[in-house]
């Protein structure tokens, strides 16, 4: 396993979870807010930038079309991220540009958000809750990783249920993304969710090794 790890000693340590859509990672998340852990979730605070910088819903429309702008009474208040997804899906060198002007903006949030949570002094640690946790670059403030991992034709059921979507454009998001297997190599832990009720136990036993592991290092 490859070594990611960097943290300021001045600030509680950083857990990143990731997964691919569909993995779970969100519930995951809601089992360590749960425990009292502080969870930050990159890619809700992601979708809100839209509605809170309008410099960067000007850039989008500008950049991708108005199509993928909210237009109300003559004044644009948020971008239609479906038509937004639609104009990057087949385009990297868009989708790269989109994401160099949208995580920065997130990185700035959670840097706040690390700060506020860090002055607690029974914050052990926190967890960034993030689906490009490693393609974003962000890995590289985690002092431990985790992963939730599933088997793909699970993973496209919940995900084609809870989004509304069809199977197929499940399984076209899933080959854009890393692999399971590609995760768990730079990964610290490996959860599996494919049984029901699985993952409970399995957090627990996370969160127990973390306090030992992390004890006086904040």
């Amino acid at each position: 396993m490859d070594d990611f790890s960097t943290r300021s000693t001045e600030l509680s340590p950083v857990i990143g979870l990731t997964g691919g859509i569909g993995s779970g990672k969100s519930t995951v998340a809601k089992i360590f807010q749960s425990l009292g852990v502080p969870t930050f979730n990159a890619d809700e605070v992601a979708k809100s930038c839209y509605r809170r910088h309008p410099e960067l819903r000007n850039w989008v429309v500008a950049t991708f079309g108005q199509a993928c702008g909210v237009v109300e009474n003559g004044s644009l208040i948020d971008i239609n991220r479906a038509a937004l997804a639609s104009a990057v899906f087949d385009n990297p060198t868009g989708l790269n540009a989109l994401n160099a002007e949208v995580h920065p903006l997130v990185q700035l949030d959670f840097n706040r958000w690390h700060a506020q949570q860090s002055r607690h002094p029974s914050v052990e640690y926190v967890v960034r809750e993030a689906a490009i946790l490693f393609e974003s670059g962000t890995h590289v403030d985690c002092a431990r990783i985790i992963t939730v991992q599933a088997d793909e034709d699970l993973r496209v059921h919940r995900a084609a249920h809870r989004l509304g979507v069809a199977p197929d454009e499940i399984r076209n998001r899933i080959q854009r993304q890393w692999t399971d297997k590609k995760r768990a190599q730079h990964a610290h832990f490996a959860l599996d969710n494919n049984a029901e009720n699985a993952l409970l136990p399995q957090v627990l036993q996370v969160h127990e090794r973390l306090l030992k592991e992390l004890s006086g290092r904040k």
